[in-house]
């Protein structure tokens, strides 16, 4: 059944150590990572660049797995994919799904194919998993080719989207997220927008279900989790991202439901990091 207005959910935030952290939560019903891709960017607080990137992954992957009781989902760039499906096939992990996020504003090069894409993999725990179809239907392309069969279809004017996300059947708000965009969060030039997170917690989340980003990054899961109704954990090992995950889940979210102040909802919590 179509959800409306849910109401919003608690979100935490921790600073500190994912891998140290994760194994002290308990389970959840939605995992969404999207790590550093160790490219030497200078984060407020942290520095892209680990000698240790694969033991890094590795173990990471291994913690949000054990915690995971729904579905899993990897996010990130083509170099990520392969030790991602590496690390599926030794933990024997179920795909369910690979959805690609297609982006404009892509770095420019004249060398090689402008990068305008993204991966994310979803694993599931178990069968079945949780499953909304329902709460992620687009706009049919028929009806902007003005198909006259468009009624004579189970679903009308609308479907399930492809494995391709942001393409204009999707909508607005699923680019990146640049200036002037009203999602702009300063010191985050990887930001996700809010409608990527919209439906991967729509399809495969409940109102109440739990979820949990190792990444916080930017903020966009906690912050979409709760205009959701999904309570949530989320970790970062920079007290500056931390403090501005904080600050974003309090103002709300600004394409998804309606943006309100969920100050009280918010909690903070330092984590001792022992790596």
């Amino acid at each position: 059944m179509k959800e409306l207005s849910p109401p919003i959910a608690a979100a935490e935030v921790l600073c500190g150590d994912c891998r140290e952290i994760v194994p002290t939560l308990g389970k959840f019903d939605f995992v969404f990572a999207d790590p550093p891709f160790n490219i030497g960017h200078p984060y407020v607080g942290y520095r892209d660049r680990r000698v240790d990137f694969d033991t890094f992954t590795a173990e990471w992957i291994d913690v949000c797995w054990a915690a995971c009781d729904g579905v899993l989902a990897l996010h990130g760039p083509d170099d990520l994919v392969e030790p991602y499906l590496l690390h599926a096939r030794r933990l024997g992990m179920r795909r369910i799904a690979w959805v690609n996020w297609h982006f404009r504003f892509g770095q420019c090069g004249r060398h090689n194919w402008i990068n305008w894409r993204c991966h994310c993999l979803l694993f599931a725990k178990h069968k079945p998993w949780t499953w909304n179809p329902e709460d992620v239907l687009v706009q049919s392309d028929r009806i902007a080719y003005g198909d006259p069969r468009v009624d004579d279809y189970e679903n009308g004017g609308v479907r399930l989207p492809g494995t391709v996300w942001g393409v204009p059947s999707d909508g607005p708000y699923w680019g990146r997220v640049t200036h002037p965009n009203k999602e702009r969060r300063p010191g985050h030039p990887n930001q996700l927008p809010e409608k990527y997170l919209e439906r991967l917690l729509r399809a495969y989340t409940n109102v109440g279900s739990r979820v949990l980003d190792p990444f916080a990054g930017s903020g966009t899961t906690a912050t979409v989790a709760a205009a959701l109704g999904r309570p949530s954990v989320t970790i970062d090992v920079s007290p500056a991202s931390c403090a501005s995950v904080t600050a974003r889940v309090a103002a709300g979210a600004v394409h998804v439901g309606r943006p309100q102040a969920v100050a009280k909802a918010v909690r903070v919590r330092q984590a001792r990091n022992r790596r």
